[in-house]
């Protein structure tokens, strides 16, 4: 069974933090932890952490200021959407890291079975 339905892991990295940064729980100037925490919070390798950290800065989302940290930019789909898209895109992001959390514990779970 591919990865958590066809996502890679970094992109499910991405989207959480969306997620997070669209939902409040990160708010712009916020420091985001560091890069081996990150990872193992998401469960995923510090080469595959990276890559979902660049994505999200060439997106503008994140700030990477060397030896001081990596911070929320802004949420770029404020300025360029009206007030229901945005809140929709929200709820997306949302409901796709859910989504992206339960295949993953499902694959775990599949994986263990496999194993037994």
């Amino acid at each position: 069974m591919s990865e958590t339905v066809g996502v890679a892991a970094y992109q499910r990295v991405v989207n959480t933090i969306k997620a997070a940064i669209r939902g409040g729980s990160l708010a712009v100037g916020d420091r985001l932890p560091g890069n081996r925490a990150l990872a193992d919070e998401h469960g995923v390798a510090l080469g595959t952490l990276q890559k979902a950290l660049k994505v999200l800065q060439d997106e503008g989302w994140l700030v990477t200021t060397p030896t001081v940290g990596t911070f929320v930019k802004a949420i770029p789909d404020q300025d360029e959407r009206g007030g229901d898209l945005a809140a929709i895109l929200r709820q997306l992001d949302v409901l796709q890291a859910k989504v992206d959390d339960v295949s993953s514990r499902l694959r775990r779970l599949e994986d263990a079975a496999e194993r037994s």
